[in-house]
Order: structure tokens, then sequence, then C-alpha cells
């Protein structure tokens, strides 16, 4: 078995599936509890981000450092969250239709034994067509906006009325797989910011 290099504070799949398909070992840990924060949307991205790696629980002989990452869908400065029921998803997606939006991705790897710890902020530009009713109604009665910042998945072909306009894909989709990297590299350099 290969020794990770990290510790994934997270639940989420996608993030798992982004460092496998990027060949980054790693094993997953709990999260610290999600933080409210206040500041505008780059800002919490950062802060949760933050705070999850290092509040996460995980066994402190594990010699590793801890990844924790927070991604927020931003319009016009309002951050749009996960939906709780499918009306707040069809509202939120209504307000995003038509407009175009930046999802920031925090990302914070902090070394539990040292103390060290590297930040970096990922944004996206995404553009919403205005999905017709039927698009509407196939995505929310798929339930895979459940999750997810925004309440929608662009990786998802059901979301196809949202389509990348600038940045990088695995932002938006959870997780800026090449930060990852950077934060790595910095980190074992003894780089902390």
């Amino acid at each position: 078995m290969t020794r990770p290099r990290l510790l994934l504070a997270s639940t989420s799949p996608r993030r798992s599936r982004l460092l496998t398909e990027g060949n980054l070992a790693f094993a997953l840990v709990e999260p610290g509890p999600e933080p409210l924060g206040r500041g505008s949307p780059r800002e919490l991205a950062a802060f949760r981000a933050r705070e999850k790696a290092r509040g996460a629980r995980f066994d402190p002989r594990e010699a590793v450092p801890v990844l924790g990452v927070d991604t927020v869908v931003d319009l016009g400065g309002t951050e749009y969250g996960k939906a709780e029921t499918r009306a707040d998803a069809e509202a939120m997606l209504l307000r995003l239709a038509g407009q175009v939006h930046h999802v920031h991705t925090g990302h914070c790897l902090f070394h539990p034994a040292s103390g060290a710890m590297v930040e970096e902020l990922a944004t996206s530009e995404v553009v919403f067509a205005v999905p017709s009713a039927a698009q509407l109604a196939a995505w929310l009665d798929s339930g895979l906006w459940r999750g997810k910042a925004g309440a929608y998945g662009i990786q998802d072909p059901l979301a196809a009325f949202a389509s990348l306009s600038a940045g990088a894909l695995d932002t938006v989709i959870g997780m800026h797989v090449d930060a990852v990297r950077r934060l790595l590299a910095r980190l074992e350099a003894g780089g902390a910011s």
C-alpha cells in the first residue's frame, strides 16, 4: 500500500476522485466542523478551508499534512452555498440563470507536527445559460444538486446550462489539483505562509 502524501479532510467523493485521478496518494479523515465565518466569498472559502484542515480528526501519529478545501459560488459578492431543499435549489439556480459568476476554492495544507501551513485560493468563472423548464426540472429531479455549492455540478451532463468561461474546471468541481501539488511542494520545501 502506498503511503499517503496527505490526509484529505473532506467527505466529498468529488474531491477524493480528483486526487485519485491526479495520482496523489491520500487517506481520508473527518474535517473540522463547518465554520460560519464572515467576509467576502473569497475570504470565506479560504477561512473554511483553513478551519477544516486545522480542526480535522486524525491519528496524531500520522506524519503527513492535512488538506482542507472549501468551494464557494460567488455571484456579485453574494455566496451561494448548498441548497437544503429542492425549492432552495430551484431558487438558487434561477438567480444564477443568465449570469456570469465566480467559483472560489480555498485550499489549506496544514502540518500538525510542525504547525506549518500553506494556502492557495483558485478562482474560475462560470457562465450560466437560462435553462429551459424541462432542463431545470430534469436537474432538480435528479437530486444531483444536493451537497453542491450553487446547487449545480458543472461536470454532470444534466447541468449543461453551466459552462466554464475562465480558469480550471476542477476548481469548480471542488479542488484545483495543481494548487494541491504547489502547496505540497511549498510545504516540503519549508515555505509556510
